[in-house]
């Protein structure tokens, strides 16, 4: 009898630390734009994932969390964050939520967001300052900020072309309505790469980046120290880097 409840105690004491991690599972609402917008996230019925999915299914394995993602228009979705009934902005930076009504807890920063100047391949400029490109024209996202650019293109000294949204500026660009456009990096090296553009279009160097975090609401704080571990090692194992890497 002796052995055997020194047995159960270890028994015990090994399956411990799989019972709390079991308990300390939770689940989680993320928000998920309806407008596709690859490499980050595809339309619905599409086979790919994305950036975000694939990044949070790495998270799944770190922390035993599971996610359901809320598809919502942009606004709606983040309304829905300020009311709760959303846990998670999966790519946000405080920068950007400056006016919301709740501001809501950050994780540490996973990868960065960089906007970069897409060229017309024949109107190739290297620009090093907003000076270089002076009364001339560069495609823009009607609604987007241009931190660098934005006080530029207010008092008129380079002209923006607004229009819908980057695949518009693509086109215009191919078409050689445009020569120069600003834009998301990672969403110009994926266009580049899947459409075979690369002797068409060149990109600058970024002109402006920012850190990208996972947003929680001020519900849900007491997640961040996890996330923030399960971050940390899958920056250190590479496996963030290949995440992105497989869409560039």
């Amino acid at each position: 009898m002796k052995y055997i409840a020194i047995w159960l105690v270890t028994a015990i004491l090994i399956l411990a630390p799989s019972f709390a991690n079991s308990s300390a599972a939770k689940s989680y609402r993320v928000m998920r734009y309806t407008e596709s917008f690859p490499p980050y996230y595809f339309g619905d019925g599409s086979s790919q994932k994305g950036i975000v999915r694939d990044i949070f299914d790495a998270l799944a394995k770190e922390t035993g969390d599971t996610f359901e993602f809320i598809s919502l228009p942009y606004k709606r979705a983040l309304y829905q964050f300020d009311t709760g009934k959303i846990d998670i902005e999966p790519m946000s930076n405080p920068a950007w939520r400056k006016s919301s009504s709740v501001q809501g807890v950050y994780t540490t920063p996973f990868a960065v967001s960089e906007q970069i100047i897409l060229y017309d391949v024949k109107h190739y400029l290297p620009v090093s300052l907003p000076e270089d490109l002076l009364g001339k024209t560069v495609g823009t996202v009607t609604g987007y900020t241009y931190p660098v650019y934005g006080p530029y293109f207010a008092d008129g000294r380079i002209n923006a072309h607004q229009l819908k949204n980057e695949n518009k500026l693509i086109q215009m660009l191919l078409a050689g309505r445009l020569q120069q456009s600003i834009m998301n990096k990672d969403f110009a090296l994926y266009k580049i790469k899947t459409e075979h553009l690369k002797d068409q279009l060149i990109i600058s160097k970024p002109c402006n980046v920012v850190d990208m975090m996972i947003r929680f609401h001020p519900s849900k704080k007491e997640a961040i120290p996890k996330y923030n571990e399960a971050i940390h090692k899958l920056l250190k194992d590479g496996t963030i880097k290949k995440i992105y890497d497989n869409y560039r």
